[in-house]
């Protein structure tokens, strides 16, 4: 076992890590299901699928090396290594923090008009088309990675550690010709994928809330308007716990990681434990938050397993 981790830890730390494989796989084997079934799936249910899809792929090659580390198996990884899984990070990274910012931004946009049923076919084209260019552009800006990280241990300068998006793992680094160079990639890439997505997230969640309280207000008169804006309702209910489990995961891994590294001392070595299971949290508790807060994928869950048992 590596220097310092505690069975107790590591316990919880593998809990979390299955939560985050085993949770986001159901989800994606729940809405695949049942997309299959309606032979066709609604705008928001794709939004959730790619984000467990991002979750899963994070805690399989991000999260099962670290916890392999944990529990006591030693590797190295050489600069070809270094430079394809540090790009498929970076990618994986950004996609989540893009995507989870497009469910917001669509069910804003949802409260604010409403859709025939050729309005939900082109708006579900949009989703579609949207969430692909998403997918493209971070594949894009994470190639980055195969030209500036390597497993180098001379001494060349490296990235400070302020964005958790391109954050070194597992002895990969980046690697600059100038310290002044790896602060301005590492704010541009903080400021970029983690401060004005997350920024947007919390703007687009308020607008939400006011929105429906508008509507509330407005809809006393008919008992079909009051069910869709209760339906709503518990929608940005829902969307809202998920923006403020990703924010309070990114915030308190943010701040720890960063306060280990300028404080750096035995007694802060707390600050990696909770860094480390902060970085997994939003992966492991998203499966969680959407079954129990979305009405369909919580009576399909429960269908599944009485199915199954």
């Amino acid at each position: 076992m590596s220097q310092g981790e505690h069975p107790v830890q590591l316990f919880f730390y593998t809990m979390l890590v299955a939560l985050g494989i085993v949770g986001n796989s159901l989800v994606i084997w729940i809405v695949l299901d049942t997309a299959r079934a309606a032979n066709t799936i609604p705008s928001s249910d794709f939004i959730l699928l790619n984000i467990a899809v991002v979750n899963l792929l994070i805690s399989l090659t991000r999260n099962t090396l670290l916890l392999a580390l944990d529990i006591g198996y030693t590797f190295s990884m050489s600069d070809g290594a270094c430079r394809i899984l540090m790009c498929i990070w970076v990618w994986f990274r950004c996609v989540g923090v893009w995507v989870t910012l497009c469910l917001s931004f669509f069910h804003f946009m949802v409260i604010r008009s409403s859709h025939s049923a050729l309005g939900k076919i082109n708006e579900r084209r949009n989703v579609i088309v949207i969430v692909a260019v998403l997918w493209a552009l971070n594949l894009l800006y994470s190639s980055t990675a195969l030209a500036l990280t390597s497993n180098t241990s001379t001494n060349i300068s490296s990235l400070v550690v302020i964005s958790s998006t391109i954050r070194p793992l597992l002895g990969c680094v980046w690697i600059f010709s100038t310290d002044t160079a790896a602060l301005f990639y590492g704010i541009l890439s903080f400021i970029v994928h983690e401060i004005i997505p997350i920024f947007l997230m919390v703007i687009t969640n308020c607008g939400t809330l006011f929105l429906l309280y508008k509507h509330h207000r407005q809809v006393h008169r008919a008992d079909i308007a009051i069910t869709r804006v209760e339906s709503e309702w518990k929608a940005a209910k829902t969307i809202l716990a998920l923006i403020l489990l990703f924010v309070f995961c990114w915030g308190t891994h943010i701040v720890s990681v960063n306060y280990y590294n300028f404080y750096s001392s035995s007694s802060t070595r707390y600050m990696l434990i909770i860094a480390r299971f902060s970085a997994s949290g939003f992966l492991g508790f998203y499966p969680l938050v959407v079954t129990f807060g979305h009405s369909k994928l919580k009576m399909l869950f429960w269908r599944k397993q009485n199915e199954v048992s």
